[in-house]
């Protein structure tokens, strides 16, 4: 059975054991021969801006597509795409950086965020500022 891990690059990081999240996820996984894991780990994570954006996209997009669909039984992850605020400074100003106040949000909904990043967020080839859309897809764009 095929399965797909997504993750920020925290796992990476080795805790007081000795061992990372991932290590210990992957000798779980070699255990077990019924599934066949792919890692998606990035290097780097991407900007919470870049995350939120890809989800805002995939719910409902500028011409009003919907391509992100959240079951009702979800019930954390709608808490938490209600609920997650920015973070304003003491003036009211709207700053880069999730409210992360509540330590029962932004866990499950920044989940969501680098799974959808990863696989549906906008690519920008470096150095010729194009994106990494096929150009049947840039044309299908442009008559949106």
């Amino acid at each position: 059975m095929p399965k797909n891990g997504y993750s920020s690059d925290a796992g990476s990081a080795r805790s007081t054991a000795g061992k990372s999240d991932y290590q210990i996820i992957r000798e779980f996984f070699r255990t077990e021969p019924r599934f066949r894991v792919s890692y998606h780990v990035p290097s780097a994570n991407p900007s919470i801006r870049d995350r939120v954006n890809a989800v805002n996209a995939m719910l409902c997009n500028s011409p009003g597509m919907r391509r992100l669909f959240i079951d009702p039984r979800c019930r954390r992850l709608i808490r938490d795409l209600e609920r997650v605020v920015w973070k304003a400074d003491g003036h009211g100003n709207v700053g880069a950086q999730l409210d992360k106040s509540d330590p029962e949000l932004t866990h499950v909904s920044d989940a969501l965020g680098y799974l959808v990043e990863r696989e549906f967020g906008l690519r920008v080839a470096v150095g010729c500022g194009r994106s990494s859309l096929d150009n049947e897809s840039v044309r299908a764009i442009g008559r949106a």
